[in-house]
């Protein structure tokens, strides 16, 4: 093997290993999101501080490493696009929380690959390796035991169920939007670093603002919720995002969504723990589906 091909099969690897890595920390969202909306604050608000400390956190560890997070001209407007994305997406798989259980809803945000694979057919003409449609495929099946045979007592009482979904699954499409737009436009060229920040300052600034107009805004003081807000915005926002950004660069849109089956069955597994939600062999048939998935992409990448 020569040694661009040995490079290349390491980079590979590094993206994969990422790829999980952060779609893991992303099942963490339901664990620090659910106790800070049971105390009665909004989702707005709850966004606003998720980005803005994961922003900060970034900053401090830029300016530790002496790495450059200016954003170059040619940027602002692929940016500010993936920006709006990435709000659509937290903010409307936070406002399934109200309808659904934590797991569920991860479980059902996790359209997002299909999304990616749709975008890419239909609007840059890419064709779609076999074995990343049979993963989808899998995957799918995997969600639709998680989310449907294993969810039905998962909805929450008097909500619409209709509702919910569509608004999880629009959370997906977001979600699959904003990663096409990373791999596609500027942005690609940026370090995942500098990406990261200023994804989660633009969409901080975004949140405040609609907060702020919709009177929902309001100063957290207690420990416990701040606690839970700073984990969010570390383990589910900071190291979850940069390790997919990271991915995306490195195996592209596709595969590093199919990677993030992970993201599910980690928030169903953390529910299960944390918040007596339900165990069944469908859910255990659907986080296995879902391993299946992401061990067809590892392997087509060996």
């Amino acid at each position: 093997m020569s040694v661009q091909n040995q490079s290349s099969a390491v980079s590979r690897w590094k993206g994969i290993i990422a790829g999980i890595l952060g779609a893991g920390f992303f099942g963490f969202i339901p664990v620090f999101s659910k106790p800070v909306l049971a105390a009665g604050v909004s989702p707005t608000c709850l966004l606003f501080y998720r980005f803005a400390i994961a922003s900060l956190i970034i900053a401090i560890m830029s300016g530790v490493r002496r790495e450059s997070i200016s954003l170059p001209r040619n940027c602002w407007k692929c940016m500010s696009l993936i920006a709006v994305l990435y709000c659509f997406s937290g903010g409307f798989l936070v406002w399934g929380f109200n309808f659904m259980s934590g797991g569920v809803t991860e479980v059902l945000h996790f359209t997002y690959p299909v999304w990616v694979m749709l975008i890419l057919l239909v609007f840059f003409k890419e064709k779609i390796r076999v074995s990343s449609a049979i993963a989808i495929i899998i995957a799918i099946v995997g969600i639709y035991c998680l989310g449907v045979l294993g969810g039905s007592d998962a909805f929450m009482p008097g909500a619409n169920r209709v509702a919910g979904v569509v608004i999880v699954v629009a959370s997906g499409l977001a979600c699959g939007s904003y990663i096409v737009a990373i791999n596609k436009s500027n942005a690609h060229t940026l370090s995942s670093m500098r990406l990261s920040y200023w994804m989660l300052t633009l969409s901080a600034c975004i949140f405040l603002v609609v907060s702020l107009v919709s009177g929902t805004f309001e100063l957290i003081t207690d420990v416990y919720l701040l606690g839970n807000l700073v984990g969010l915005a570390l383990v589910a926002t900071v190291l979850s995002n940069v390790f997919q950004v990271y991915s995306i660069k490195f195996i592209g849109s596709t595969q590093a969504a199919i990677l993030g089956a992970v993201e599910p069955a980690t928030g169903v597994v953390m529910c299960i723990i944390l918040f007596d939600e339900v165990l069944n062999a469908p859910i255990v048939a659907g986080i296995a589906l879902i391993f299946t998935a992401v061990m067809i992409v590892v392997t087509r990448n060996k």
